[in-house]
């Protein structure tokens, strides 16, 4: 166990890469029942070999189906461990914005560097409905931006007053404040979701697509990123199934859903069909095709069950590696990874990924003679997309 803390980075290009968090049961394969419980043991296993392999924080998940609570859970698991943080998912509809900015600020002082936060504004009408969320879309959007706007004041302003369409508040006194800031992500495809993203989030989050794809994503959010006068980082969430040989990684592939229940891929189909997320669709549509290799090393496979990112990058280490510098390319530099078991593919990835993707991450700024600034330009340029200036 270390004792390092693993801040965000400063500079919107600086690789900085993380792993994922399981609050529900792990197992080897998905769309069929997991065996191993997520302990506060087996949650801190996680973090520890997280932070052992090289990873600066870990995502949890926020939904219903999970067996934990996502807050309790995180607050548990980092007063067991040490080194890499948690990025702790939220649902903004769940928890006045006050409470919610006393609670983080709060768990940022006990556990210093190792808390951010991910705001999911929800994309399931059904799901939402069981905590009592029947706002549309857009309603949900303009309650989250008002939510994150108060949590931004409470912690850097020292009295917040406000009328809003959703709170009010008087008076608001929050001490002491996190220091630095508690990073904000945000995700989400849709046009609300980018200006969201573009005015008040610190990383903006995609989900895992072709690389034409989240190229066009990227154009959007730049866009975005324009009118708000502002840049954020960006990130993308993706599975990874790797192997020393590309036939051993789709074997694996193969054998993740080998186990699917007719059943359960039945509801899940039925389930996932009434979504209202944009980035929730896209998934699903990558995988109903005829195919689900959608891209060269890009395989749609986990989307059959599996809700959120369906996306997995599928190869051995130096193709994988090549996949995620395609994407870095485009201005990626915020990975979230994850791999079913969660420990032991955290552990995998860590020694079979990492040192080659920090590596060449390295080399590309050491090689290309100090013009590793205009990396980024010269490849969205290639991509078709207006680089940012």
């Amino acid at each position: 166990m270390t004792t390092s803390h693993h801040p965000l980075p400063e500079t919107t290009d600086a690789l900085d890469v993380l792993w994922f968090c399981q609050l529900a049961a792990d197992g080897e394969f998905i769309g069929a029942p997991a065996q191993r419980k997520p302990t506060l043991a087996y949650l801190s296993s996680l973090v520890e070999t997280a932070d052992e392999m090289g990873f600066s924080s870990l995502l949890t998940a926020t939904n219903f189906h999970a067996e934990h609570d996502a807050f309790t859970a995180s607050v548990a698991t980092l007063a067991n461990t040490q080194g890499a943080g948690l990025l702790i998912a939220v649902r903004p509809g769940m928890f006045h914005p006050g409470v919610f900015a006393k609670m983080t600020a709060t768990a940022a002082a006990l556990f210093p560097g190792r808390v951010r936060i991910n705001v999911v504004t929800g994309s399931n009408p059904s799901e939402l409905a069981m905590y009592g969320d029947a706002d549309s879309h857009d309603e949900r959007y303009a309650r989250t931006h008002e939510w994150i706007s108060i949590v931004r004041r409470l912690w850097s302003e020292s009295s917040v007053d406000h009328t809003g369409t959703y709170y009010q508040m008087r008076g608001a006194i929050l001490e002491p404040k996190p220091s630095p800031a508690v990073p904000i992500y945000v995700g989400g495809h849709s046009a609300p979701a980018q200006r969201l993203a573009a005015e008040l989030a610190d990383v903006y989050l995609v989900w895992a697509d072709t690389v034409p794809g989240i190229a066009a994503r990227l154009a959007t959010m730049r866009e975005a990123e324009a009118a708000a006068g502002r840049r954020v980082r960006y990130g993308l969430r993706t599975h990874v199934i790797v192997r020393e040989t590309e036939a051993e990684a789709w074997a694996a592939a193969d054998r993740l859903i080998s186990r699917i229940d007719p059943a359960t891929r039945e509801a899940f189909v039925a389930a996932t069909a009434v979504t209202d997320s944009e980035g929730q669709r896209r998934q699903n549509q990558l995988s109903a095709g005829n195919s689900l290799v959608v891209e060269e090393n890009l395989w749609a496979g986990v989307g059959l069950a599996r809700t959120g990112v369906g996306l997995a990058i599928v190869g051995n280490p130096q193709q994988v590696v090549a996949k995620l510098r395609a994407y870095q390319a485009l201005g990626i530099s915020t990975f979230i990874l994850s791999g079913y078991p969660h420990l032991e593919e955290c552990r995998r990835v860590g020694e079979l990924v990492m040192p080659l993707l920090r590596a060449a991450n390295i080399d590309a700024r050491v090689d290309d003679g100090g013009e590793s600034a205009n990396e980024n330009a010269r490849a969205t340029a290639a991509a078709g997309v207006a680089p940012v200036t």
